[in-house]
């Protein structure tokens, strides 16, 4: 039901997705009741989402006033199925998408347990060693049906035609929410303008804040699964949908630059740390550089390293938006420079470990941007000259 407006070249739906979409939802029945327990259930999950600027608290006292005061918008069947589609995709394709990673991640750890085990049986006592032909089989058929999970899930999540229109969604969605934070609120018909950042955190809009955070988390989610596993969606044109200028936002030259752009240059508009330091993620595996290029680089693995590393086309290609980009050239270096000094309270628990990942990920970005064109290292000059 999304795909029509999703497809649309120029995005002319976007300004039909109404945020308030969500406060109707979550105050459905609210008043007077009168729900059955499938609409209670349905209004209870909008109402209790987690927010992407919010807690419970504040979210709360926000339903609370809008209850008893300015009545929210019915919205309407774009946004009926735009957030439908969006709460579908969070709660199938982005949540196995997340089981597959970890089963790659205990099929490696599993596999290499075995291997060690196997190479090193003199480290084991005499009765472990007798038992363990029948545990290392038992292991392996193990390992078997963790395999075939895998390729199960393979056929699913890496179908190129899946991927595709899921990207197209995902174009919608990053055009809604820069919509959102527009500072003329006409994005996409109009070019986006920053929205101003004098005020802080007290800039944010109540409207923004009340937004489901899986919105963004789900975007940024994908987009990072796809370059790891799938790096020729981003260029496959089934995906762009738009040819650039007047005939529409391309998804990978156009609109992903800027979402990463937009959120990184107003971190205030996002309260989790993880979403802010995903958008490095995706800005240091799309400007990726061969370490070995650069003047100080220490070999750590022996050499073991092929003589030169093939890049994916989407690298360059993503480079050369970000070039082409007014607002990448204005806002990027020093959006990423204040991160890395403010990564220093990241909130997560992890964090001392955390902190020392994401700044390595800054730099990198930092260095292949220097790298690529004077303007970059001209942008860090002013950055700090300007900086108190």
């Amino acid at each position: 039901l999304a795909e029509p407006f999703a497809n649309d070249a120029a995005l002319a739906r976007v300004g039909r997705v109404d945020a308030d979409w969500i406060v109707a939802r979550a105050l459905r029945g609210a008043a007077d009741g009168g729900l059955d327990d499938e609409q209670h259930h349905i209004s209870t999950y909008w109402r209790e989402l987690t927010r992407v600027n919010a807690d419970k608290q504040r979210a709360d006292a926000y339903l609370d006033a809008r209850l008893q005061g300015q009545p929210a918008a019915n919205g309407g069947f774009i946004p009926d199925c735009f957030f439908t589609a969006a709460a579908a995709l969070h709660l199938g394709p982005i949540s196995t998408a997340a089981r597959f990673v970890e089963l790659l991640k205990r099929i490696s750890r599993f596999r290499g347990d075995i291997e060690r085990i196997e190479q090193t049986p003199e480290l084991l006592t005499p009765a472990q060693r007798a038992g363990l032909p029948v545990v290392l089989q038992r292991w392996r058929d193990q390992l078997l049906g963790m395999e075939r999970e895998k390729c199960a899930l393979d056929a699913q999540l890496l179908d190129p035609r899946r991927l595709a229109a899921s990207m197209v969604f995902y174009r919608f969605v990053m055009a809604v929410l820069l919509r959102q934070i527009d500072g003329r609120r006409a994005f996409p018909q109009q070019a986006f303008q920053m929205p101003a950042e004098d005020g802080g955190d007290q800039q944010v809009p109540e409207h923004w804040r009340m937004l489901p955070e899986f919105l963004v988390e789900d975007t940024v989610e994908f987009v990072v699964f796809v370059i790891t596993y799938a790096p020729d969606t981003l260029i496959d044109g089934a995906a762009q949908v738009g040819q650039g200028g007047e005939t529409g936002l391309r998804t990978f030259d156009d609109i992903l630059p800027l979402f990463v752009v937009a959120f990184l240059a107003r971190p205030d508009f996002i309260s989790n740390p993880y979403l802010k330091a995903k958008l490095v993620d995706i800005l240091h595996m799309l400007t990726y550089r061969d370490p070995r290029e650069d003047d100080d680089y220490v070999d750590t693995l022996g050499g073991n390293l092929p003589g030169s590393l093939r890049l994916h086309p989407s690298i360059q290609r993503f480079q050369c938006a970000l070039d082409d980009s007014a607002l990448a050239r204005a806002y990027l270096i020093p959006a990423l420079l204040r991160f890395y000094v403010d990564v220093e309270q990241t909130g997560a628990s992890s964090q001392f470990y955390d902190k020392f990942n994401i700044r390595y990920y800054i730099a990198r970005t930092l260095r292949a941007l220097w790298a690529r064109a004077p303007r970059y290292v001209e942008a860090t000059r002013r950055f700090f000259m300007q900086t108190d």
